[in-house]
């Protein structure tokens, strides 16, 4: 081993604990990168492979009821290369050991597009036969030979599970409004197609289609057209699979996972550039006679320089090989919890050698880039001069001082090494921002999630259970039910779909029919303030009309896609703030008058008493036009189930960065700081100054640069926050964006104890300082 790779050992081993720091920087920012992307490539690869082999279908039709032979007139339509008719219903499940209600989505089984893969079993035949989707059967224990009681069409059936399956159509199953799976209460059931006709009574009929688009076609126009051939038979809107929930889930979450596949580690390593500039700066300041003692040996400024690149490759090179194997195994974890959510028959993780490589050389750019001004300045250091002890620095009386003359000497001194390098102070306060920016990002989103549930579910819905009917029914079902044991109070509603028209603008959604002063389901506005419907005019969802274009006072056309299907000019009134769905809402009677029929419900919510709730469930299990119940204690369990499953861990490991970039940054300032004045401290203690005294100085530096970040960092951390939460436009609900004070509190509190632990070992060092040696040294 020649000279200079002793040196480089003996380097490394006096600034270990500083290398370790910025190394686990470095490794948090590679970790992050690898899991992410490793993340994404296998959820991309499942997917695609998933959507090829099960033929995906690439657009959706839904309609009321038409008959098998409308389907030919479909196929002409130009544009469409293949299309297959389907039926899909929704329907009650009866459980009777359970008290929360089941409901399953009835699918009839097409051949050669949205095909099943069977996961165990076979296909169904016949009547009686069923698949259920795989998340399903698992959460319930069911297997392949068990059976199941469905109300299918008003009536018990008994069903026989002869499979389990996954479809690409429902990679992420969920029963609206409630955005979370539910996989116990909500499951897919495959159904042979003569088996859902007769279920149903929908012989030679169907209400649903799927369908593919063909080459050079603008799908627009197809969709355009099919939604006028399917018009007469009650067309409910036909889409392209980009709107259908499932695929619209999948797609943001993938734009997400690239986002934080890019941005987080570039944090991290910007950080960790600036670890490693201040330090490489600090060590070729402290060793400038020794590099002046070298060239006059006669190495050349090349070899000289070729040490300090190893020095830095090692520390980057062994932070970047830790976030190699830590991403490794977090993206291995992060595709089992995806796994969870979206249901892929063959999702492995999935890691490509070159994404590795690609990590450790972006974790060597980092360290190149934050070490080469500093290196650098090796070529310009001439030998005679730099053997002569440094020019001491110039200090400045600072402004401050001269309005506050009374300030102690130490203070004087905080404040005047703070602006002696100002470049160095505003990278510092940066550094520490950004943990407490992680940590706010890391832990924002439990806040948003209480905050939507308790506007959703305390202040508009605040019914204990809802009902919604096979077809609308007479208002009399609502006084029936208001009679019933444990019913302490009842409303209905009427809800239609309907197209909303503005210009060129279009969507389908639905209009919900409110009565007044309605006690469970309220309107609010921005404000909060409760909303009572119009009796003319809509009221409408704010971020729908913010898609549309649309402003209180417009008209808009609305189509009637139900009944008499009427188009009427209403005028929007005003609009309304929901977390979860998107529609439009009129007064009960009105939306009864716009359909032209009499005092009819199609959905019912009730306040119940909890000691009877369950035997109201059961009975209302057994009427026959009921097509679902939902209940707001499985709602709020689904979604509280969920979020502990992947917010807690998502949680922990940002935190955990979070504090690795806090620790770094203190820790490197207050151990360069202490380097760089050693001769300083040391004189000071010469003269009189106590240990405590002279720790206070570097540790007043510290506290004034973590005090300035942190309402840097929560700023930061909003800013970014919202720009999170504005990136994904997803349909169907929002989340809004709320930051708790006990999120600021623990950001504040870790990014403080973590300073705490930077200021014992600083305490330490100055306690066990040789003055002896340091004032030699200079001498």
């Amino acid at each position: 081993m020649n000279t200079l790779n002793h040196k480089l050992v003996r380097d490394l081993v006096s600034m270990k604990s500083q290398a370790i720091t910025i190394g686990l920087v470095i490794a948090a920012g590679i970790a992050v990168m690898i899991s992410s992307r490793s993340a994404y490539d296998s959820l991309l690869l499942a997917r695609d492979k998933f959507y090829i082999d099960n033929r995906f279908s690439d657009g959706f039709a839904e309609i009321s009821r038409a008959p098998q032979s409308y389907k030919e007139s479909i196929s002409l339509i130009p544009g469409i290369s293949y299309i297959e008719t389907r039926i899909v219903r929704e329907a009650v499940l009866d459980f009777p050991n359970k008290k929360l209600p089941t409901t399953g989505r009835f699918v009839s089984i097409t051949n050669n597009i949205n095909q099943v893969a069977i996961q165990s079993g076979r296909m169904p035949n016949g009547e009686e036969e069923i698949v259920l989707s795989e998340t399903f059967a698992n959460a319930n224990k069911l297997s392949v030979g068990d059976s199941i009681i469905g109300i299918l069409g008003g009536k018990r059936k008994k069903l026989i599970v002869v499979g389990t399956g996954l479809s690409p159509e429902f990679v992420y199953v969920f029963k609206a409004p409630n955005p979370m799976p539910d996989d116990e209460h909500f499951g897919i059931i495959w159904m042979d197609q003569k088996g859902l006709e007769s279920a149903f009574d929908m012989q030679g009929a169907f209400n649903s289609l799927v369908f593919n688009f063909a080459p050079g076609y603008t799908r627009t126009s197809v969709l355009k057209e099919l939604d006028k051939l399917l018009e007469k038979y009650g067309g409910l809107g036909a889409y392209d699979r980009d709107k259908l929930p499932s695929h619209s889930f999948l797609r943001d979450e993938f734009k997400q996972l690239r986002t934080t596949a890019y941005t987080i580690p570039i944090i991290f390593l910007s950080v960790a550039a600036f670890l490693l500039h201040i330090v490489t700066t600090r060590i070729v300041s402290k060793e400038r006679e020794q590099i002046a003692t070298l060239k006059a040996l006669g190495y050349s400024n090349k070899t000289i320089l070729l040490h300090y690149v190893k020095l830095i490759s090692m520390i980057t090179f062994a932070g970047s090989c830790v976030g190699l194997f830590s991403g490794i195994y977090l993206g291995d974890a992060m595709t089992n919890l995806y796994g969870q959510f979206y249901k892929f028959p063959n999702l492995k993780f999935i890691f490509k050698p070159t994404l590795g490589l690609e990590g450790i050389f972006i974790g060597l750019l980092s360290g190149g880039v934050g070490a080469i001004f500093s290196i650098n300045q090796v070529t310009n250091l001439q030998p005679a001069q730099a053997m002569r002890p440094p020019t001491p620095e110039r200090y400045n009386t600072i402004f401050i001082e001269k309005y506050f003359s009374r300030l102690s000497t130490q203070t004087k001194m905080i404040i005047r090494n703070l602006f002696q390098r100002p470049f160095r102070t505003v990278l510092s306060i940066l550094g520490i921002s950004t943990s407490v920016m992680i940590m706010v990002i890391g832990t924002f989103s439990r806040d948003a999630i209480d905050s939507m549930l308790n506007l959703q579910f305390d202040v508009m819905q605040r019914e204990s259970l809802s009902l919604s009917f096979i077809s609308p029914v007479s208002s009399n079902a609502l006084n029936e039910i208001k009679l019933m044991n444990g019913v302490e109070y009842a409303e209905g509603y009427r809800m239609v779909p309907i197209r909303i028209r503005k210009g060129l603008s279009s969507k389908e959604f639905l209009l919900q029919g409110i009565p007044r002063e309605a006690e469970l389901r309220r309107l609010v506005d921005k404000d909060r303030r409760i909303l009572n419907p119009p009796k003319s005019g809509i009221l409408l969802n704010s971020v729908l009309s913010e898609k549309l274009g649309i402003v209180s006072g417009d008209t808009v056309t609305l189509e009637i896609l139900e009944g008499n299907r009427n188009k009427v000019d209403v005028k929007v009134e005003g609009t309304v703030e929901e977390m979860l769905g998107q529609g439009a809402y009129m007064e009960r009677s009105a939306v009864n008058k716009l359909l032209g029929e009499g005092n009819s419900v199609s959905f019912i919510t009730i306040r119940t008493d909890s000691k009877y709730e369950s035997d109201l469930l059961r009975k209302l299990k057994e009427y026959p036009r009921i097509a679902g119940i939902s209940t707001r204690e499985g709602v709020l369990k689904s979604f509280y189930d969920t979020m502990s499953r992947s917010l807690l861990v998502t949680t922990f490991i940002l935190l955990g960065f979070a504090s690795v970039i806090a620790v770094g940054v203190v820790y490197n300032t207050a151990m360069i700081a202490l380097s760089e004045r050693s001769f300083e401290l040391g004189s000071l203690r010469i003269l009189g100054f106590t240990r405590t005294e002279v720790f206070q100085i570097l540790a007043g530096e510290l506290t004034v640069i973590t005090i300035i970040s942190l309402p840097i960092g929560g700023f930061l951390g909003y800013v970014l926050a919202w720009t999170m939460m504005n990136s994904v436009d997803t349909e169907g609900f929002k989340i809004p964006l709320v930051i708790s004070v006990k999120t600021y509190g623990i950001a504040v509190l870790t990014t403080i104890m973590t300073a705490m632990f930077s200021f014992y070992i600083l305490h330490r060092k100055i306690k066990s300082m040789d003055l002896l040696r340091i004032l030699k040294v200079r001498e």
